[in-house]
């Protein structure tokens, strides 16, 4: 049922839309904005707000692409008028409204979401190599605002990130949320310091879990905190005695620090990281790319 629900919020539903979007015929150049915000609003709802590694990376692109072709397409053979109109039949105008009334809804969420790919004018960077070098990556929690990253609540986590790996259909895991640690794609991934620094706290020996269980007493299980430019930086959930370092050892970018695992209290295997100063966690750049939801890094 979960399975059909994310196909449905994010490939059948924009499939629709676009399609709607395709075989319409475009009254004027007002009407034709709003279909545009109609079928648009909805496929960014799915590729902004959405986690396309449930879904595949590859179906998110193909449907972007859908809808941007289907834009091209429609746009170039638009009446000369802009004069809106509702309708001819009661039909027509039912679906006018309809139409108004659904981007009404949608697109404030769409816009809510993308404002989360800014960095607030206040906060501190720190600009980090990223930590995982083999293979295609992405964030499934990211961003500076609640809706594409729920750690935004957290005041030391606020800008915290929860990375996974893609395998080759473009999905974090063979299966929709097997128990097996192995069938996700960044379990037992090499991980590497993300910057020069020293090491300040190090946990080594809690248990891995098998999804659906949590280790719920530890909540980041096996983790590196390094202290880098006056900034902490904590990677979490590493796998069981896999982590070489200790504390108070002094590392450089591209060391080796253990592996990818799933400890503590975490859903299933995959990579947590968040930078604090003082307490207040501030925005990471990975290479100058602040990353969200969504965000590919291909090493």
């Amino acid at each position: 049922m979960t399975f059909f629900l994310l196909l449905l919020n994010q490939l059948i539903l924009p499939l629709l839309f676009i399609s709607i979007l395709y075989n319409s015929k475009i009254e004027s150049r007002s009407n034709f904005i709003l279909m545009v915000l109609f079928s648009g609003s909805f496929v960014g709802v799915a590729l902004i707000i959405g986690s396309q590694s449930w879904t595949s990376i590859f179906l998110g692109w193909l449907v972007g692409g859908l809808f941007l072709l289907t834009v091209i397409k429609k746009s170039r053979d638009l009446p000369k008028n802009w004069a809106f109109k509702f309708g001819k039949n009661w039909k027509q105008i039912s679906f006018t409204g309809v139409q108004l009334l659904l981007v009404l809804m949608s697109l404030p969420i769409m816009m809510f979401g993308l404002s989360g790919y800014s960095i607030d004018n206040n906060d501190s960077v720190i600009n980090l190599e990223f930590p995982l070098k083999d293979g295609m990556y992405i964030v499934g929690h990211g961003g500076s605002n609640s809706l594409i990253n729920y750690h935004n609540v957290s005041k030391s986590q606020r800008y915290a990130l929860d990375i996974s790996k893609l395998n080759t259909a473009g999905i974090r895991a063979w299966g929709m949320y097997p128990e097996e640690l192995e069938r996700y794609a960044i379990f037992e991934d090499n991980l590497y310091s993300p910057c020069d620094g020293k090491v300040l706290d190090v946990n080594k020996g809690s248990k891995d879990f098998n999804p659906p269980k949590r280790g719920e007493g530890h909540p980041a299980g096996n983790h590196v905190v390094i202290e880098c430019e006056g900034t902490q930086i904590t990677l979490a959930h590493m796998k069981e005695n896999s982590i070489v370092v200790d504390s108070l050892d002094f590392v450089q970018a591209g060391d080796l620090l253990g592996e990818v695992g799933n400890s503590g209290n975490t859903s299933e295997p995959h990579l947590h990281i968040h930078a604090e100063v003082d307490g207040k966690g501030i925005p990471i750049k990975f290479d100058d790319r602040f990353l969200v939801r969504n965000s590919v890094v291909w090493n």
